[in-house]
């Protein structure tokens, strides 16, 4: 199998669209009276029981993007070469899955033509995109899409394409700290640390943004 092959079975594996059940289910869990995605944009007063909740989430992803990272690294050079691409293309996706509970905790539908692109700009800006960046990877993106129609490929959904098209820059970016991985052992230290820390930053500025999203709006609405 070839590395962009294994990098789309990886992706395809993670549940990228979100259930909003599931982040209403564990809202309630955390005592936030909810019932519907909708109802998270009235929760200012309590919106410390959102941010909890938003950490637990960014907690558990920054430790899936460490665990790959440490899986890449373990062996030295010969996982870093075989793994490296999967591992990007793996931490991609799971920050991509955090931005989208982030966003319907903050009143957001990631699935609503009105807040995708919203949605989007927050997780490209997150990972360090500037705009020229952000424009180069959506127009791959789209261009991707338009083949598909006929090809109808295994990375013909625009989420697998988006994190596809990301996990590219990524690695471009990182290829200096991934280097630390082809020592046996200890890459697979330096690689899960080098993951958590990245996770834990880009996950920092989508809980942060949303944030100021959330109270702008709730300003707007309430004046």
């Amino acid at each position: 199998m070839s590395e962009n092959q294994s990098i789309v079975a990886k992706v395809r594996d993670i549940v990228l669209n979100v259930d909003p059940k599931d982040i209403v289910a564990d809202a309630r869990n955390f005592g936030i009276d909810v019932s519907d995605p909708q109802d998270f944009a009235a929760h200012a007063l309590n919106y410390t029981h959102l941010e909890k909740l938003s950490e637990k989430y960014l907690d558990s992803t920054c430790k899936m993007c460490a665990i790959g990272g440490v899986t890449s690294g373990v062996g030295g050079i010969a996982t870093t070469i075989t793994l490296a691409g999967v591992d990007i293309a793996n931490m991609a996706a799971q920050l991509y899955r955090l931005n989208q509970k982030l966003a319907y905790l903050n009143g957001f539908d990631p699935q609503s033509d009105l807040h995708q692109e919203r949605v989007q700009a927050v997780y490209l800006t997150a990972l360090g995109f500037d705009a020229v960046a952000q424009a180069g990877i959506r127009s791959a993106v789209a261009k991707a899409a338009t083949e598909s129609l006929v090809k109808r490929g295994p990375a013909s959904s625009p989420a697998i394409r988006l994190i596809i098209e990301v996990a590219k820059v990524l690695g471009l970016k990182m290829t200096k700290t991934q280097a630390g991985k082809l020592v046996p052992f200890v890459g697979g230290l330096i690689g899960g640390s080098v993951n958590y820390l990245f996770a834990k930053s880009a996950g920092k500025k989508m809980v942060t943004e949303y944030k100021s999203e959330y109270f702008d709006r709730w300003q707007i609405q309430n004046k």
